[in-house]
């Protein structure tokens, strides 16, 4: 917006400089000669402060431009520079969320080889309680406990597994109840 109208200033005074030169010359012609040098050297002074004018202002421009293109380079590399570290982000979101899944699928893992490992456990466990009820059903007999006896042990066995199972399914039933109150 300067610059245009310096440009204007700088072609009116070019306009002006030029009409001088016109009225000087035509002055010239009508005046003592003494008063033509003073005249010619206005008139030329004039017209190199606005060559002086123009060149400056041509530098001026060039200047400005040269700034012009600066700030829009500059904004284009902070806009590249944005547009790098909005990616880093998602690359770096897209790791922590990589290394999460690894840690839980490692934790599963874990988890899979405890269980087979209680399982295992357990499973011996059931073959040595089988070896000592044979024992003591051995010991028993040789001792001369009747069958009713042995009946009514059994009887009792299978009570307390129903009992155990019955204590689970409720357990269950109360964890489910509870967790569908909470949540609806």
């Amino acid at each position: 917006m300067l610059a245009r109208d310096l440009q204007q200033k700088l072609a009116e005074l070019q306009r002006t400089s030029r009409e001088l030169d016109g009225s000087w010359r035509m002055a010239l012609v009508r005046q003592q000669t003494a008063k033509h040098d003073v005249w010619k050297r206005k008139v030329e002074q004039v017209s190199e402060e606005a060559d002086f004018l123009r060149t400056s202002l041509e530098r001026f421009g060039g200047r400005q431009a040269l700034r012009q293109r600066e700030a829009a380079d500059r904004d284009e590399l902070l806009a590249r520079a944005e547009a790098g570290r909005r990616v880093k982000d998602e690359m770096d979101e897209e790791a922590a969320v990589a290394g999460h899944i690894g840690r839980s699928r490692r934790y599963l893992g874990e988890m899979f080889e405890q269980g087979t490992s209680i399982l295992a456990g357990m499973s011996a466990n059931r073959e040595r309680i089988k070896a000592a009820q044979t024992k003591v059903l051995d010991v028993i007999n040789s001792v001369g406990l009747g069958e009713s006896v042995l009946k009514m042990i059994e009887r009792r066995h299978r009570t307390d597994a129903y009992i155990a199972v019955g204590g689970m399914v409720a357990t269950v039933l109360l964890t489910i109840g509870l967790i569908w109150w909470a949540w609806f």
